[in-house]
């Protein structure tokens, strides 16, 4: 008689419950100590929980899955068949893997098992359950490494062979293509002396093949074809492990294409040995005319560099690889020892290359170097291709000249030509100039700038009471304690007497505002000692305005802050005002 699947299950359960483990309410605070999940439930709604069940559920506390169904945990995929799938393993002596989902999403594979509790309550059940993840994945990574190893044995250019007993098990593809099989079946099955010449028969027998792999080496063998030819082949035997009897891992390269280019080469070596002893005067007549070359070529190379060593400036050559073959004394004096590369500018590299691609034959340019034992040096290099006798380049010669003091006198005419002498501000031509250049730039990308108009409050007074030479002192001193108080991308200049304009990029007018206060304070507080031991302050009026779309020239933003100074100046100066 045919049984309903539910009755086939409580029947099960009956039994289970006739010889199962008893718990009681108290049976829980004893399996807090486990590391795996145990609950209680009753009607399928969890009541008791230990701490381990709480965290593998993804709880924080165990009162936070309490009032929980148990089959919420279960993965969707037992959706429509919970209750059917919970009674079943009421009725399992064995814990069942399955899969649950924490509270957080994440899921974990488990070996669950649910035990009936009936002494506790009609309804009432214990489940247990234990993580399995990491065991998984340790499986799969080892099936994943087996996969690898057959993979990788497969794609060997080696014949390989697994023999048990002295019948081949396993051959992989290349072995396959080497005896000239179709599939494996044709070779698996077949003694292991079958695929070798009848000549090393003896060899894979008893003893013999005892001792070729005890001598664990490569020995050169013949094997043997499924369709009767032969090849040539390095083989190697090796013992595996076993219970079950000799079991062996063969391995063989085909050496036949090795071999008939051995053959080949010997024959050649024959002939080549002939023709050596028929050009042997020859090379000899060749000899004596290139020694007397190199001696002609060694007189020309002394001569070279002894008159490159009377040169007072440094003198070196690269060949086609970048390397400096030769330097002259003045080179060596200067750099010291070594090749001296690291220390050439990076436009040496640069013109070496354009020089041997020949787009050009010679160049110059002028570079500061810093020398190894300290010291900065400008130099005029001049380089020029060495060609072959067809006119290929095959390296750079390169001059330098020193032009340090040269250099020196540029940077003062220019120091001169653009800074006022007296402060050390810019001089009128070349704030000007900062600040148009500046302010093309703020109006092409829209950015923001500032120009402040500073006037020394009473200067004819301070030249008439204390003296001019105070008064250039007054302004030397406020120079220094503008540049104090700006940034390095700010400048000052002095455009006559006692006013200045000071540029500020990226700066609006908030920020203006908050520059020029601040440099009227620091100003208020400059104190001067006088020629008597006396002491003396000084103060300043400030106008300032921001750079706008409609600004075309420089005067139009320079005349707004100088009407904000004048404002600032009938209010009663040591003030600022915007414009």
């Amino acid at each position: 008689m045919d049984m309903e699947p539910g009755q086939n299950i409580i029947d099960l359960a009956t039994e289970r419950r006739r010889r199962g483990p008893r718990f009681d309410g108290e049976m829980m605070q004893i399996l807090e100590v486990s590391r795996d999940l145990i609950c209680l439930c009753r009607a399928g709604a969890i009541t008791a929980i230990n701490g381990a069940g709480a965290r593998m559920l993804g709880g924080k506390t165990t009162e936070e899955l309490i009032g929980r169904r148990m089959a919420e945990f279960l993965i969707p995929e037992y959706g429509p068949v919970l209750d059917l799938f919970l009674a079943g393993m009421a009725s399992e002596d064995r814990p069942v893997p399955t899969r649950i989902q924490r509270l957080d999403g994440l899921t974990r594979d488990v070996e669950l098992q649910v035990h009936r509790a009936r002494e506790i309550a009609a309804d009432a059940t214990v489940v247990t359950c234990r993580d399995i993840t990491k065991e998984g994945k340790l499986a799969g990574s080892a099936q994943d490494s087996d996969s690898r190893f057959h993979l990788l044995v497969d794609n060997s250019m080696n014949l390989v062979c697994h023999v048990v007993g002295g019948v081949i098990r396993y051959v992989n593809q290349s072995g396959l293509k080497m005896l000239g099989a179709a599939e494996p079946e044709a070779v698996l099955g077949r003694r292991l002396e079958e695929i070798f010449h009848p000549d090393y028969a003896d060899l894979l027998k008893g003893e013999m093949i005892e001792t070729a792999i005890a001598e664990d080496a490569s020995v050169p063998l013949r094997l043997h074809r499924l369709d009767g030819s032969n090849f040539d082949a390095i083989v190697k035997i090796a013992k595996l492990p076993s219970r079950t009897g000799l079991e062996l891992m063969v391995e063989a390269r085909d050496i036949t294409a090795h071999n008939r280019a051995v053959m080949a080469l010997r024959r050649a070596n024959e002939t080549l040995e002939m023709r050596v002893v028929s050009r042997t005067r020859e090379l000899a007549e060749q000899r004596a005319k290139a020694e007397e070359m190199r001696q002609i070529a060694d007189a020309a190379r002394r001569f070279t560099e002894r008159l490159t060593d009377t040169l007072p400036s440094p003198v070196w050559f690269r060949d086609a690889r970048g390397n400096i073959q030769s330097t002259n004394r003045a080179f060596r004096d200067l750099f010291g020892p070594g090749d001296g590369a690291a220390v050439l500018p990076d436009e040496d590299a640069i013109s070496d290359v354009e020089l041997m691609a020949g787009t050009i034959e010679r160049t110059s340019f002028e570079a500061a170097i810093l020398l190894p034992g300290g010291g900065r040096l400008d130099g005029l290099f001049l380089k020029t291709a060495f060609c072959d006798e067809e006119g290929r380049p095959v390296g750079t010669i390169g001059i330098m000249t020193d032009i340090s003091d040269r250099k020196v006198m540029e940077r003062e005419l220019r120091r001169l030509a653009t800074t006022d002498p007296l402060t050390g501000a810019h001089n009128r031509r070349n704030i000007l100039s900062l600040t148009t250049n500046e302010m093309e730039r703020c109006l092409r990308y829209g950015h923001e700038m500032s120009v402040l108009m500073l006037d020394v409050d009473f200067f004819k007074m301070i030249n008439d009471r204390h003296g001019h030479a105070t008064g250039d002192e007054a302004l030397k001193a406020l120079v220094a304690v503008c540049k104090d108080s700006l940034r390095d991308i700010d400048a000052i200049g002095r455009m006559g007497g006692e006013e200045f304009a000071i540029m500020l990029p990226e700066t609006g007018l908030s920020g203006a505002l908050e520059v020029a206060e601040r440099l009227r304070a620091n100003i208020a507080a400059l104190r001067l000692k006088l020629a008597d031991g006396d002491t003396m302050g000084i103060t300043a009026s400030i106008g300032l305005t921001t750079c706008r779309p409609v600004d075309v020239a420089v005067d139009i933003l320079l005349n707004r802050a100088d009407q904000a100074l004048y404002r600032a100046k009938e209010s009663g100066r040591n003030r600022v005002e915007a414009g």
